[in-house]
């Protein structure tokens, strides 16, 4: 039986993902996908800020923005809402509040669809030390306390066993992990039944010149979606609702686009969205979250763990989230630095944060679609908030108080997301970025400083602190960088001149110091606590 550190079942957004911040960690990753090959699909039509640091930090932003540099993609032209295209329409801002740009971060939203990301993803992947089995199928899912035993179908009908020490369960909302598993749903449900096609025809009567990025429509039903798939003008992404058992026939989606697009003797022609695909695929759009995201050592992310309206590209971010996440975690438990326990604060910092985002994302599809009775739901958290204001607390926090209780389910819910323009460094929040000067014309941040393993920022005069980070690293092994601000690098941190910040690989604060040790502080004793208790080794005391 062959073994492997990780086994990850789902080859799309948040599966790929996860494998390229596993192997940017030098952790062997074998992905398994029951497709033949990336879905030609779009899906999520670009990346939020946020999506893009953490593929920043991973090494994938040059090629991502080598496909699709920021403002010149079909998918960056503006939304609009009208009762069918041809119909004048008015312009759609962000439900929530378009977010501020380089105040809050390195990176800029990019208009790539999923199928775009998930061809770079495969490439990077295929340099790297990852298994990528396209069309195989993962059965016979056997979990015990020291791993999982998986059966795997092959392609040319030959099956292998494999026994991995965990296993990441990507495979989508419709995935057999989870139900394997037992693991229920909640949320608010079902908005409606969607259908998807992709189409090949001339909709330039309906445009009359106007540009269109994506048209939120009434008809044929409200929930109606058209986008284009590229720049020529002639292929286009086609969504709209359907009643619960409705059969999703080819030229009844014809129908439904020429109502559409207000074109009645539209001639059009559907494509295939993927090899060994139907050109036309149905699936439910609503708002549901798993009521674990662990289970042993099998870890749900992505759509297996949550799942929720596409409005808003919050569905795709959760996920890649999620992955970025585990990757650390799953990291340090497999070269020896963690606890295995450390994974536990998986569930406690994601679930949360996938609950508000997908009771968002809902909201946000209700308005963008104008469902019946949208006018009345509560009013929407700021883009901003969500993306970069988000609050984990969990044992990996040691410096956030006070931590859920030991049972994942008795945990405190999520606080409200913080204006990411005052957080200075609150334990349990993303790290602050700063633009950083240097001899360079490439742009520099404070976020680059992470990704790799802890870091420890200290002020200009937290020469104690540094040595007591220094000398705890050396005494439990594990690597730690540290690095001195200066005062126009400390303040937006929190730092006073004697202060320290301890950061997570993810970019989140684990603890701060708002000054040096007290008089009475052993301050190599303080800082191997904090340090084993943000990786999730026992307490310690001096290492001398």
């Amino acid at each position: 039986m062959r073994q492997v550190p990780v086994l990850i079942v789902g080859g799309s957004l948040t599966g790929l993902s996860a494998a390229l911040f596993l192997t940017a960690h030098g952790v062997p990753v074998t992905v398994v996908e029951r497709r033949p090959a990336v879905l030609a699909h779009p899906r999520l039509r670009g990346l939020l800020p946020r999506t893009m640091e953490l593929y920043r930090q991973a090494g994938l932003e040059p090629d991502i923005l080598a496909v699709c540099p920021p403002g010149v993609s079909a998918g960056h032209l503006p939304s609009v809402h009208a009762p069918a295209l041809a119909h004048e329409h008015e312009l759609l801002g962000d439900a929530g509040g378009d977010s501020t740009g380089a105040e809050l971060s390195p990176c800029a939203f990019v208009p790539i669809g999923q199928h775009e990301l998930e061809g770079l993803l495969v490439e990077r992947l295929r340099e790297r030390d990852c298994e990528l089995c396209f069309g195989t199928e993962a059965s016979g899912l056997v979990p015990d306390e020291d791993g999982v035993t998986v059966l795997l179908h092959r392609p040319d009908g030959t099956a292998e066993t494999v026994r991995a020490r965990w296993l990441v369960a990507a495979d989508g909302a419709s995935g057999a992990v989870r139900r394997r598993l037992g693991i229920a749903v909640h949320g608010p449900g079902t908005l409606f039944r969607m259908a998807t096609t992709h189409v090949e025809a001339d909709l330039s009567p309906a445009l009359r010149g106007r540009p269109v990025g994506m048209a939120y429509l009434d008809r044929p039903a409200p929930g109606t979606t058209l986008g284009p798939l590229d720049a020529s003008g002639r292929r286009w992404f086609f969504a709209t609702a359907l009643p619960p058992e409705a059969p999703v026939a080819e030229e009844d989606l014809l129908d439904r686009l020429r109502a559409a697009t207000g074109l009645p003797d539209l001639r059009a022609r559907l494509l295939p969205q993927g090899p060994d695909l139907p050109p036309v695929m149905a699936f439910p759009v609503g708002a549901r979250v798993a009521e674990r995201f662990t289970d042993g050592r099998v870890l749900l992310a992505g759509d297996a763990a949550h799942l929720m309206p596409p409005t808003g590209s919050l569905g795709g971010h959760t996920g890649v989230e999620d992955a970025h996440n585990l990757a650390w975690k799953l990291a340090a438990v497999l070269h020896g630095g963690a606890d295995p326990a450390l994974l536990d604060t998986y569930d406690a910092e994601r679930r949360p944060v996938a609950e508000r985002n997908a009771r968002e994302a809902h909201l946000r599809a209700r308005a963008r679609w104008r469902l019946p009775g949208h006018e009345s739901d509560a009013r929407l958290t700021d883009m901003d908030r969500l993306l970069y204001g988000g609050v984990y607390r969990s044992s990996a926090v040691p410096g956030a108080s006070p931590p859920p209780g030991p049972d994942p389910l008795d945990r405190l819910p999520a606080p409200d997301p913080l204006d990411p323009r005052t957080l200075g460094g609150v334990p349990g929040t993303r790290a602050p970025h700063v633009p950083v000067s240097q001899d360079s014309a490439e742009p520099v941040s404070t976020l680059d400083l992470y990704g790799t393993g802890p870091v420890v920022l200290v002020g200009p005069d937290g020469d104690t602190w540094a040595t007591a980070a220094e000398r705890a690293a050396k005494a439990l092994g594990v690597p730690v960088e540290v690095y001195h601000l200066d005062t126009d690098l400390s303040a937006p941190h929190g730092l006073v001149a004697r202060g320290a910040l301890l950061v997570r690989p993810d970019g989140y604060v684990a603890w701060r110091a708002a000054g040096g040790p007290a008089p009475a502080e052993d301050a190599d004793a303080v800082f191997a606590a904090v340090l084993a208790a943000a990786l999730g080794r026992p307490a310690v005391g001096s290492p001398y």
